[in-house]
């Protein structure tokens, strides 16, 4: 197929290429500009995403500084990657360092993760406990990241405000992955992303719950979207008494705190277990007897 410059988005420079012939000559090798990262990097590639214009145009103003992509051929019917509607889609192109890559891929799933969580909420809970209104706090979006950019300090997912004390009474944190609680040896959880949770309960002064969702793939060839299968609950105190663990993720730079399945339950008993004999929110009586727990300890 022959590229096609979208009419609705002016195309700045993409990125270096590389000079193939550097090498032979002694001259260093220019790597091709992350757009995401702003820099370049032996890893970028030109990545592919099958995108409706207007998820297009939002990381285009939104996560890669104004870089237009190249557009690919003629608009198709098919799945948005990032929106995850059903709508006329196209073939575009940046370019991407491997980590960038899998961030974006990775939002469009989390995406009908969050939805499911607000559409259990919403089922299941509110009609139960009225005085618990849930909140999104932290919607899924691909930003820009700079080399200087703190990791682990995204806020949590969802607050839940009880109408008794007009406060935020416990958070939420989502998880999203393509296995169930119960095919997993054990739950693996980057220990940033632990930190990064323990940080905003410290700061705001409530526990959290985490929500593992479940969420596969979905085709309408040659696009994909994602399908939400199950849901799964936890806590960090859940999470702290079944701590096994912590190890390198294999061929990543990066810790991983594993837990035993028995952290996590279907996510059905999560309204039997929300408040105790005497009325009081389970969750944060035992936060306000026990504080902050470790969740996990380094090795």
């Amino acid at each position: 197929m022959a590229p096609n410059h979208s009419p609705q988005i002016r195309e700045p420079p993409l990125a270096k290429r590389t000079n193939r012939a550097s090498g032979c000559s002694g001259e260093p090798i220019a790597y091709p500009t992350c757009v995401r990262h702003a820099q370049t990097r032996k890893d970028v590639r030109l990545r592919h995403f099958f995108l409706c214009d207007a998820c297009t145009k939002q990381w285009v103003d939104e996560a890669f500084g104004g870089n237009a992509p190249v557009t690919y051929g003629e608009s198709i019917e098919g799945y948005c990657l990032l929106c995850n509607n059903v709508a006329r889609v196209r073939l575009q192109t940046w370019f991407l360092c491997d980590i960038c890559d899998r961030v974006a891929r990775s939002i469009g799933r989390n995406h009908v993760a969050e939805d499911a969580i607000l559409r259990f909420w919403a089922e299941q809970v509110q009609p139960k406990f009225a005085d618990l209104a849930i909140t999104q706090n932290d919607l899924s979006s691909l930003r820009p990241r700079r080399a200087t950019d703190v990791s682990g300090e995204g806020p949590l997912d969802f607050l839940v405000t009880d109408a008794k004390t007009g406060h935020a009474a416990f958070g939420i944190e989502n998880k999203t992955g393509r296995s169930s609680i119960k095919d997993m040896s054990q739950f693996q959880l980057d220990v940033s992303d632990c930190d990064s949770i323990l940080h905003h309960v410290r700061e705001l002064g409530i526990p959290a719950y985490i929500i593992h969702a479940q969420v596969l793939e979905i085709w309408m060839p040659p696009t994909m979207g994602f399908k939400a299968i199950g849901l799964w609950w936890s806590d960090i105190f859940r999470m702290t008494e079944n701590f096994a663990g912590v190890k390198m993720r294999r061929m990543e730079l990066r810790g991983a705190a594993y837990f035993k399945r028995a952290a996590f339950e279907p996510i059905d008993t999560f309204g039997d277990q929300l408040y105790d004999e005497r009325g009081n929110l389970r969750l944060v009586k035992e936060f306000a007897e026990k504080g902050v727990p470790p969740m996990y300890v380094s090795e």
